[in-house]
């Protein structure tokens, strides 16, 4: 049983948080690295490949902490959006063809390798986007660990029939339920509002989720992007979040595989 604490990492692009955060976000993830560190805490980090080359500075401090594994996290967060939407309608999904999506796999391994000096074993999809194919293009790419699945049902990674290992994210993401930069009370539409929840309010419900995930031998998936931690509070809710994990057994999406 063990906690897997893991990040997105994207290059610059216009999202909503995007105005509330002037550091781009392979800073923030030295930063956050840096955090989780403190407490004694690993992280895996999930990278787009043009983030890795859009702030390889940033990314060459993050690689020479200890406690950070680098998964990949697709090319280019489906930008510019016009393209992959055409894609999508026509092929449905937004990965197209089976070999366009392995092309982007192997694009995005070695653009990391070549970055860190690191090989890439997990995986996670830009917005958990998959399809059919990308379990065996993951496979047959190296990819040991693949951890786009959301689901607090799994308690823990299971196999693929193509032999990956699943690594579900089993606790409440962040980015679609904190309240964070302009995703607040007032402008988040009514419908949705039982669904956000405020930054502290989520950092205990994680730990009583982790709390029952452990208590059953499982292995707790946690999604917390560096973006998403600074803009909810700057790095307060991160700080208490990790402090209170130091207290469980932790480790890598890869760690968690071989369990």
């Amino acid at each position: 049983m063990t906690v897997v604490l893991t990040g997105d990492v994207h290059q610059w692009i216009d999202s909503a948080d995007r105005p509330y955060a002037v550091e781009t976000e392979p800073a923030l993830a030295v930063e956050y690295a840096r955090i989780a560190a403190h407490h004694g805490l690993k992280v895996t980090l999930f990278f787009t490949g043009r983030a890795m080359i859009e702030d390889a500075r940033n990314v060459s401090a993050l690689v020479q902490e200890e406690n950070v594994e680098v998964g990949g996290h697709g090319w280019d967060s489906f930008r510019p959006e016009w393209r992959y939407r055409i894609v999508t309608r026509l092929l449905g999904s937004p990965h197209g063809w089976s070999a366009m999506q392995a092309r982007m796999v192997r694009r995005t391994c070695s653009t990391i390798a070549r970055v860190t000096g690191r090989r890439v074993l997990s995986w996670r999809n830009h917005a958990y986007s998959f399809d059919r194919h990308t379990p065996r293009v993951l496979a047959e790419s190296g990819i040991r660990v693949w951890s786009d699945e959301v689901d607090p049902r799994r308690v823990g990674p299971y196999r693929d029939g193509k032999g990956i290992t699943i690594l579900p994210i089993n606790t409440t993401p962040d980015h679609e339920h904190v309240y964070h930069g302009g995703q607040t009370a007032e402008t988040v539409p009514v419908a949705k509002q039982a669904e956000y929840q405020h930054p502290d309010a989520w950092r205990a419900g994680i730990l009583q989720q982790v709390d029952s995930i452990l208590g059953q031998g499982g292995v707790a998936t946690i999604l917390a992007h560096p973006l998403c931690m600074k803009v909810a509070d700057d790095w307060r809710t991160f700080e208490r979040l990790c402090s209170a994990l130091s207290r469980f057994p932790n480790g890598w999406a890869t760690d968690a595989a071989r369990d």
